[in-house]
């Protein structure tokens, strides 16, 4: 598709912001009936903190699955690429490990602190706000360009 649309004139550019923006309004669709469901059924003590928190998992794993469709031609297997990513990133995030080195450079790392913390009534650190916002930034950038290369490499 985005080839056919960067074929009729759209440009690889055009196509790839289309494409990054339909799918963020998509994350943020999911994220909002995500924070739903977590506060009715466990109820947060930080509801804002919970929602940016959930808002910086959905933004980082929206660049995680560009990055991996720019790269990888099929999709089922880009699909079972996204899900190893995914799981590496639960089983050894701060949520489920004892911090270690697998832990602190999972991309979701800072935003599932902030998750945590809003969760237990804690105050998060700025330093974690700001590497959070940081992280979504450089994630969404990343995709975007490799989304172009993409799309122009095939034009």
């Amino acid at each position: 598709m985005r080839l056919i649309a960067a074929l009729a004139g759209m440009g690889a550019g055009r196509v790839a912001l289309a494409r990054i923006g339909a799918s963020l309004v998509l994350g943020v669709t999911v994220a909002a009936v995500s924070y739903l469901t977590l506060s009715l059924r466990t109820g947060i003590a930080h509801p804002v903190h919970a929602a940016l928190a959930i808002l910086a998992f959905s933004a980082i794993y929206l660049a995680i699955g560009a990055i991996v469709g720019s790269l990888v031609a099929d999709p089922l297997t880009g699909s079972m690429a996204v899900a190893f990513i995914f799981l590496l990133d639960v089983f050894s995030g701060p949520g489920m490990s004892n911090g270690g080195l697998l832990s602190s450079i999972t991309p979701t790392n800072k935003a599932a602190n902030l998750l945590l913390a809003a969760g237990a009534g804690e105050a998060s650190p700025g330093s974690d706000w700001l590497w959070s916002g940081a992280i979504v930034i450089g994630a969404l950038i990343v995709a975007a360009g490799s989304f172009w290369l993409s799309a122009r490499a095939r034009t």
